[in-house]
């Protein structure tokens, strides 16, 4: 099933000459809690057991909740019939049903949205680590979306992240340029990179660590064309672009010029 999803999704991308390792997404799994009482995983992959708003008491979870709203979802129907889960399907990335639905679980309240980041946008982490940006970017994997991490930083970033061991990374490098890794200075190949990927992978989150470093090498100009560009990648096919800057190195007014191409946190809130 692993090689049948590569053979779909990667062979397009290698077309192009960059790897989206998308093959990595089926059958991703986070370990669950041993605990009494915690919900397995929904039919559409989402982790109940460790989701915020399942934590905080605002979702039910979807094994748990109303039996009449669960199967009123047709993701959850299809999965049930076929006694499976979306990411062990080798259909799922070609599914009408989980492209159509996926975005729309019936245990989504209002409550339970304004827990998280809302789709179809391009956001701005103002902030000097990573560590806030993974943990948004990990609540949105619990709740079922398909990830990549395009960073900067060596593979070391994620030694205390080990839920995201198997989760495809394309790493930011001008000397090494083959297997997983971009030139920096090739920005087409970046945005085609992740545009691809909001194509291949309904309901998805992308998170770009190394903003700083691509500012350097392209400029600012640049680099505020390519954010609207993904903010609008991310509208397009409902999905969600997280990038992390660190305000010390950009001066006011450029910062400012990088805060209208992308939501800022407090925008975020403001709409909630």
């Amino acid at each position: 099933m692993l090689l049948l999803v590569m053979g779909i999704v990667i062979h397009r991308s290698l077309l192009w000459g960059f790897p989206l390792l998308l093959g990595s997404l089926i059958r991703f799994k986070f370990p669950l809690s041993e605990e009494m009482g915690s919900p397995p995983d929904a039919r559409c992959g989402a982790k109940c057991a460790l989701c915020i708003s399942f934590q905080k008491g605002h979702c039910s979870s979807c094994a748990f909740g109303d039996e009449t709203l669960r199967n009123s979802c047709p993701i959850f129907v299809c999965a049930e019939k076929k006694e499976t889960w979306c990411t062990e399907c080798p259909e799922m990335l070609h599914c009408t049903t989980y492209r159509e639905y996926a975005d729309k679980c019936p245990f989504e309240s209002p409550e339970v949205l304004r827990d998280t980041l809302p789709t179809g946008c391009g956001i701005l982490v103002k902030e000097k680590s990573i560590e806030k940006s993974l943990h948004m970017f990990m609540d949105r994997i619990t709740r079922g979306d398909l990830g990549l991490l395009i960073l900067r930083q060596p593979p070391e970033v994620l030694t205390e992240w080990p839920q995201l061991e198997s989760m495809p990374v394309v790493y930011l490098n001008q000397t090494v340029t083959n297997g997983n890794c971009l030139d920096p200075t090739n920005l087409a190949k970046l945005h085609m990179t992740i545009e691809e990927f909001f194509k291949a992978a309904p309901r998805s989150t992308v998170l770009l660590e190394g903003m700083e470093y691509l500012i350097v090498h392209n400029g600012i100009e640049r680099m505020l064309k390519f954010a609207h560009s993904i903010a609008e990648c991310a509208s397009t096919y409902s999905s969600r672009f997280i990038t992390i800057i660190d305000p010390r190195v950009l001066d006011d007014e450029e910062l400012a010029l990088l805060e209208r191409e992308l939501a800022t946190m407090s925008d975020i809130f403001e709409r909630i």
